[in-house]
């Protein structure tokens, strides 16, 4: 069994790894929710300027997939939150032998939760991905012209 000194590397560093967790997924949220926001900007503006079929399915499906990201951000943050609860809940009752079946079940949904957490934040990146994707293309079709 390994002492309090030869645990305090991989306890400090699981800490940076929750910490790092978060701030991705709230940096990540920002920038859908910032990208959602010019997005829609642009839908509301007195003259839309996407005029082309392909670029007008682009840029509705950016948005379909930047509602899909902030909906999966902030499922992601939930349930962290809940995870969070359940693991004070055993740290706090851990040793109380009384507790023993419900520190257990708990153990099991704080490791259930945490998992969906990860899953929930890759699902955020990957329609975030989709959602840039999408915008891209759109102005580019709207826009490429200018570069060229």
């Amino acid at each position: 069994m390994a002492s309090d000194d030869e645990n305090e590397p991989y306890t400090r560093w699981q800490g940076f790894r929750i910490g790092q967790l978060g701030l991705c997924i709230s940096l990540f949220l920002t920038f859908a929710v910032a990208t959602l926001g010019f997005s829609i900007n642009l839908l509301v503006q007195p003259t839309f300027p996407i005029t082309t079929c392909f670029a007008k399915v682009f840029f509705a499906l950016s948005l379909v997939f930047g509602l899909l990201s902030v909906l999966l951000g902030s499922l992601a943050c939930l349930t962290r939150l809940a995870d969070f609860r359940l693991t004070a809940k055993v740290a706090r009752h851990k040793s109380d032998p009384t507790m023993k079946t419900d520190v257990d079940r708990w153990r099991n949904d704080y490791r259930r939760l945490g998992r969906r957490t990860w899953r929930l934040f890759k699902g955020q990146l990957v329609t975030f991905g989709l959602q840039v994707f999408g915008l891209v293309l759109a102005l580019g079709i709207t826009y490429g012209h200018r570069l060229a």
